[in-house]
C-alpha cells in the first residue's frame, strides 16, 4: 500500500512562482526521495534552496530562466532530460489566478500561442500553457506523466482583493478540465493534470505543510485515475463561508 505514495526517484521540475508553498513543497519532496529540479530567475536564492536539500542528503538542481523565455525554458527541458534522462512531473506555481478560458475562442490549449500581455491573469495562463507544453513533450516520451498547478489563495488573494475563493476554484476547474480533456482524447489516460488550491480566509491559520499530503498524493501512482480535479486545502473553512467568526471560534477549540 505504501508503494502506491511512493515519490521516490522521480523527476519533479518545480516551475513558476517559487513562493511560500513552492519552497515548502520543495523541501517534502526531497525527504521523500523525489529528485527535485528547481526552475527561477534567481539564481542565488535557488542555488541556496538547492545546496540546503543537498546537505541534508536530498538530490536536487537548479536551472536559472525567465518563465516568460520560451527558447530558454526549452533548453533547460532538453538539459533536464540529457541529465536525468526522463520527467515524470510538473508542479506550477501560479503568480496570479490565471485568466478566463474564453480567449481561446474554443481553440486547443496545446497548439493555441497566447500573447504575454499586461493582464496578470492572461499572462499566468499564458506562461503556465507554455510550460506545460515544453514539458508534457518529455513526458511523452515515457508515456506517462503528472502536471500539477499549484495556487497559494491567500497570496493571490493579497494581490488582488476582487479575486474570491470561489472564482478562483470555478476558473481553475475550467482550465483543468479541458486540459485533462486534451490530453486524455489526444495522448491516453496516462497522463493526468489536476490543480490543488491552498486557500484560507484566515491568514493565521493557513500552514503550507498541510499542502505536503495532498501533493504527493497527486504526484503518486494513488492518484494515477484522477485528472481534470480540483483539490481544495483549506481546513474546512469553506464550510463556514457565510459566518468566518464561527469558523475561528471551531478553530480554536480544536
Amino acid at each position: 500500500m505504501n508503494a502506491l505514495f511512493d515519490v521516490k526517484d522521480k523527476v519533479v521540475v518545480l516551475a513558476g512562482n517559487q513562493g511560500r508553498l513552492g519552497v515548502n513543497l520543495a523541501d517534502c519532496l526531497i525527504q521523500e526521495g523525489a529528485i527535485l529540479v528547481l526552475l527561477g530567475p534567481c539564481p542565488q536564492e535557488g542555488w541556496a534552496l538547492v545546496e540546503a536539500m543537498v546537505q541534508n542528503g536530498g538530490d536536487a538542481t537548479f536551472f536559472e530562466v525567465d518563465p516568460k523565455d520560451t527558447i530558454r525554458l526549452t533548453q533547460v527541458q532538453e538539459d533536464i532530460m540529457l541529465e536525468f534522462g526522463h520527467i515524470d512531473a510538473l508542479v506550477y506555481e501560479f503568480e496570479a489566478l490565471p485568466g478566463d478560458l474564453k480567449q481561446l475562442d474554443g481553440k486547443s490549449l496545446f497548439d493555441r500561442e497566447l500573447a504575454l500581455s499586461d493582464s496578470a491573469g492572461d499572462c499566468s495562463l499564458a506562461v503556465f500553457l507554455m510550460t506545460t507544453r515544453l514539458f508534457l513533450k518529455a513526458m511523452l516520451k515515457q508515456q506517462e506523466g503528472a502536471i500539477v498547478g499549484l495556487l497559494d489563495y491567500p497570496l493571490v488573494h493579497k494581490r488582488d482583493t476582487g479575486c474570491t475563493c470561489q472564482r478562483s476554484m470555478d476558473i481553475l476547474s475550467a482550465l483543468m478540465t479541458s486540459l485533462a480533456r486534451e490530453l486524455m482524447s489526444t495522448f491516453g489516460a496516462s497522463y493526468r493534470v489536476n490543480a490543488l488550491v491552498a486557500a484560507s480566509k484566515l491568514p493565521d491559520q493557513f500552514n503550507p505543510e498541510n499542502v505536503q499530503g495532498p501533493l504527493q498524493f497527486l504526484l503518486s501512482e494513488a492518484s494515477s485515475s484522477i485528472t481534470g480535479s480540483i483539490l481544495l486545502v483549506d481546513g474546512g473553512i469553506h464550510i463556514f463561508e457565510a459566518d468566518l467568526a464561527l469558523a475561528t471560534n471551531v478553530i480554536n477549540t480544536i
